[in-house]
């Protein structure tokens, strides 16, 4: 069967459906038919449904493989004007109302799979185009068994001529002609399309069951996208990454596992973005081991900085680590080549070889105008904490002494207050 985009959806022409394309593949009940639709989802639903009207009994069901949908047909289901002439039990037992669109019901969406066919099929639905018009009836006829259907939907009759040889027209309606295949054909080409049978069978309810996941979770991958905002990176790059993660985490994640989609998705946008980080932000790649030693390096001495108030040493850092200071000297040498100086920099008038140094005070003024417009959202024990750590040099020990509670619950406000003014 072929559909050009510029004919109405399938579902319309119900009584051809019936008449002409559905009846010859119910001539052997014990055995399931299948159908291919190039170029169209929606045809493809539209052939199971009308099957499952004609079949009545329920022995067999049609497996209906689709390719990408056709750009020309829009969003994909179907408006009430295309189920005016479907029986209201089919309407209600095969499809669902879905974003002012009907769908396929996960029952009938089972059986439509998102991939080519791998063995010949009983029926064929194309949509040519103007500049794919031999390739596709070339494909369809070549994926025909013997006796089996070709449907021709346009409203331009003159593809009656380009039809190949072989086909015998056995119907028509207004908007397109069925062929039968008469004998085993040789294409006069074969596209790569036809050729990629080495494919994952999706289906509809599956890619549904995928974009809910997405949907449901997409404010989780803003969040930990947040979480490494300061490190760098503009913030629409890591969220751009946390949503690939997502998306993958979606077409990976297998509910018989008896695990939460969540806890599985954010171990693997976190994974990706730490990936991010590593494989994508360094202007010249150094091993992961060094790589992951500066992190630990620059960790350690914020929190060496606050406990001790001063700047540490990199004995101490070296000694909290449990590595030796040459190791801690090269993962310091290294983080210059996270973002090293341009060499296109001003060397000033006195013909010195030296790069200035990057004025940082602009930054630090934006940081300072978030900070400032996030402090509200803060009440007045954190305030207190992040004022004596961060702006009075005051160790945590120290904070606990003055508001008269534990080091613990000191550490617990300050990390409850760095978290909000993330948000």
């Amino acid at each position: 069967m072929v559909v050009s985009g510029c004919a109405p959806a399938l579902l319309r022409d119900w009584d051809f459906l019936q008449s002409d394309v559905i009846p010859p593949l119910l001539t052997d009940p014990s055995r399931s038919p299948t159908a291919w639709s190039i170029g169209c989802v929606d045809d493809a639903v539209a052939l199971a449904v009308a099957f499952r009207h004609g079949q009545r009994s329920g022995t067999s069901h049609l497996d209906v493989y689709a390719s990408e949908p056709s750009p020309g047909r829009g969003e994909m289901g179907f408006g009430l004007a295309d189920l005016r002439r479907v029986p209201t039990l089919r309407q209600s037992d095969c499809l669902i109302r879905q974003d002012r669109r009907w769908v396929a019901a996960d029952q009938l969406a089972e059986h439509v799979f998102l991939t080519n066919p791998t063995a010949p099929v009983d029926l064929v639905a194309v949509r040519p185009t103007e500049d794919k018009c031999d390739v596709l009836l070339d494909e369809a006829v070549d994926q025909l068994r013997p006796g089996g259907q070709l449907l021709l939907i346009t409203r331009q009759p003159d593809y009656e001529t380009a039809v190949p040889a072989g086909l015998t027209a056995i119907g028509a309606n207004g908007s397109g002609q069925v062929y039968r295949k008469c004998e085993q054909t040789r294409s006069r080409v074969r596209s790569a399309t036809n050729c990629r049978i080495e494919q994952r069978p999706e289906t509809l309810a599956r890619r549904r069951a995928e974009d809910e996941l997405v949907t449901n979770h997409v404010r989780l991958a803003r969040s930990l996208a947040r979480r490494f905002a300061h490190h760098g990176e503009p913030a629409d790059d890591l969220e751009q990454v946390a949503m690939l993660a997502l998306l993958k985490a979606a077409k990976r994640f297998d509910p018989d596992r008896n695990i939460q989609f969540a806890t599985y998705a954010t171990s693997s946008i976190l994974g990706e973005l730490k990936r991010h980080f590593r494989d994508k932000t360094w202007m010249l790649r150094v091993p992961r081991t060094v790589q992951e030693l500066y992190l630990s390096v620059k960790h350690t001495r914020d929190e060496l900085t606050h406990e001790l108030s001063e700047t540490p040493t990199v004995a101490q850092i070296a000694a909290r680590l449990d590595v030796s200071e040459l190791a801690v000297l090269d993962a310091i040498r290294a983080g210059d080549d996270l973002r090293p100086a341009s060499l296109d920099g001003w060397f000033g008038d006195d013909g010195g070889t030296e790069v200035p140094i990057i004025d940082g005070s602009f930054d630090q003024c934006l940081d300072r105008l978030q900070v400032q417009a996030s402090l509200p959202n803060l009440d007045d024990r954190e305030r207190l904490v992040l004022k004596r750590v961060y702006f009075d040099g005051l160790t945590q020990s120290d904070v606990a002494v003055e508001l008269e509670v534990s080091q613990m619950q000191v550490s617990r406000l300050l990390a409850q207050a760095v978290a909000k003014l993330r948000r």
